[in-house]
């Protein structure tokens, strides 16, 4: 899980800086936006961990996403979504919020931006493709003791 929230942090922020131009900036300055983004990515890496968790539910493995069944994968992305779709929601707008800009394209039939929604599905797919690659955790499933 440390391995999802540094590599998934490092990539949302990466997303972050560049989904910039889809948000209403309000004259920040570059320094008062990236750390705003990095505020924007310790949530993101902590969304991930927590679908993460959602996805290893009952899971025999040790906490390591290795050899995922399609199941749970879906349910990390699943959890991811509905977390993000939630936050959307409540703060686009609101005072502690963030504004769209003009670019932001809306998914159908509601105000959530679609460049957020395509956030949790490309972000935590490369993070959990890259913790894998990299080779952090078990490459075998533990035996049940």
């Amino acid at each position: 899980m440390v391995w999802i929230s540094v590599i998934g942090f490092l990539i949302a922020f990466v997303w972050e800086m560049l989904q910039l131009p889809f948000y209403e900036a309000g004259g920040l300055t570059p320094a008062q936006a990236a750390y705003r983004c990095g505020l924007a990515s310790l949530g993101d890496a902590g969304i991930m961990v927590a679908a993460y968790l959602v996805g290893s539910i009952g899971n025999s493995y040790s906490p390591w996403l290795v050899r995922w069944p399609a199941g749970r994968f879906s349910a990390y992305l699943a959890t991811g979504l509905v977390i993000t779709a939630s936050v959307e929601v409540l703060a686009v707008g609101a005072d502690w919020g963030w504004t769209y800009s003009d670019l932001m394209p809306l998914l159908p039939g509601t105000h959530i931006g679609l460049v957020p929604m395509l956030m949790w599905v490309i972000v935590p797919t490369a993070t959990l493709w890259l913790v894998r690659r990299i080779g952090v955790g078990p490459k075998e499933r533990l035996p049940n003791n």
